[in-house]
């Protein structure tokens, strides 16, 4: 494999003044691009032309060569500057993982080239309507045509598709198994509606994608699982699951950040308050030290639950982790999410309480960040997180194999 020339070493490695001023960029005008709905093009080709999508990418393939716990903490600091870019490229770094675990295939390699080319994947796996969600059943098909295939069906919570150069897909064949497909994002016949109406994350292509007739190439095909295969250890779940919640930890520090604003920018306090200024009253100081101490918390939480999934990369042996690695970072998973959930929006609440009425008001914006953790939390009910994890430590009862645990 011939690597493309590396820009990431040049313009956005973590930790150096580039990256921090790539990440200001980002941030600017985060809170009103939020306010008047729009979609954040700029910010997302800023990202892709500093090289963020080949993080974890080894240097001699012409990436950064950064650690599962490293890409999860820059993707905290992206989330910080805008959740909403940073959900943008969820399946994207889904995908390159992927590629890398699957790196003895040529196949792999090949895509490889195309993240270094500057390239941004997207999915298009879930689909509306009565099937159970995170079964492999799907309405939408891929179906042999000559010497290839053609796809039809729609999809729904396309997160990143408006953005995206490929679409990673998922469709029943007539073999009974599901396949994994990718197609360019402006292929004849893939249509791209931007229909999604969440209260919260508005603005990440979580829309509609529908497949009228489009032409696949069989080296298009990434995989393809019969229906009755038997689970494999993986940690691709596991990590899909704490990249929410790295993106909820960053907008907690925005929250931290945007608590200290408040807090500087008010000028008068109640008469019956206990300092005359707000930013010397002991009770505010003491509520935004708590919305601190919250971030933190979930920070070190996400990166603690990296570390495990580290682990079980580490283990990787002809594509497949270690299984109880794999379960353990699953586990470190989920209950990082039962304790983020619980605190987060808790703490999205207690930001409004820094500035009384006032922090209501629409132009600042503040009621973005209990949106938008409130809407991104909702992608995998909390309450079966915890039960299992309850089970488990029980009886040893495993966890779900599917992507959306």
């Amino acid at each position: 494999m011939t690597s493309a020339p590396s820009v990431l070493e040049i313009r956005a490695l973590p930790g150096t003044e580039t990256y921090r001023n790539l990440l200001a960029q980002v941030a600017e005008g985060a809170r009103d691009r939020d306010l008047d709905d729009e979609n954040p093009f700029d910010q997302v080709r800023l990202l892709k032309e500093a090289g963020i999508g080949r993080l974890r990418i080894p240097v001699e393939l012409g990436g950064a060569g950064l650690s599962v716990r490293q890409l999860f903490s820059t993707i905290i600091d992206i989330a910080q500057a805008d959740p909403i870019v940073a959900h943008i490229f969820r399946t994207h770094f889904w995908f390159v993982e992927e590629r890398l675990r699957t790196l003895s295939d040529p196949a792999s390699a090949v895509w490889l080239t195309k993240v270094n080319e500057g390239n941004l994947f997207a999915n298009a796996f879930s689909e509306k309507g009565s099937l159970a969600v995170g079964s492999l059943v799907f309405n939408t098909r891929l179906q042999p045509v000559g010497n290839g295939y053609r796809l039809n069906g729609e999809k729904f919570y396309s997160t990143g598709t408006l953005f995206a150069d490929y679409l990673t897909v998922t469709a029943t064949t007539d073999r009974d198994s599901v396949a994994s497909v990718i197609v360019p994002g402006d292929r004849d016949g893939v249509r791209l509606v931007d229909d999604w109406d969440g209260f919260g994350q508005r603005r990440t292509g979580t829309g509609t994608t529908i497949f009228t007739q489009v032409d696949v190439a069989a080296d298009e095909i990434l995989s393809e699982t019969p229906y009755d295969a038997a689970p494999v250890p993986t940690t691709q779940y596991a990590s899909l699951q704490l990249y929410i919640l790295a993106i909820i930890a960053g907008a907690l520090r925005s929250v931290v950040d945007d608590g200290v604003a408040l807090l500087r920018s008010r000028q008068r306090n109640f008469s019956h308050a206990l300092t005359e200024r707000p930013v010397d009253d002991p009770l505010l100081q003491r509520t935004l030290g708590e919305l601190s101490a919250t971030a933190f918390a979930a920070e070190a939480a996400v990166l603690a639950a990296a570390d495990v999934i580290d682990a079980a990369t580490a283990s990787l042996r002809d594509g497949v982790p270690d299984a109880q690695l794999a379960e353990e970072a699953q586990l470190a998973v989920a209950k990082a999410k039962v304790h983020i959930d619980a605190v987060a929006l808790d703490a999205a609440t207690k930001l409004l309480d820094l500035g009384g009425a006032s922090a209501s008001s629409r132009s600042r914006n503040l009621d973005r960040h209990w949106r938008n953790v409130r809407t991104i939390s909702l992608h995998n009910p909390v309450h079966y997180k915890a039960r299992v994890i309850g089970q488990n430590l029980l009886h040893g009862t495993p966890l779900p194999a599917n992507a959306y645990f």
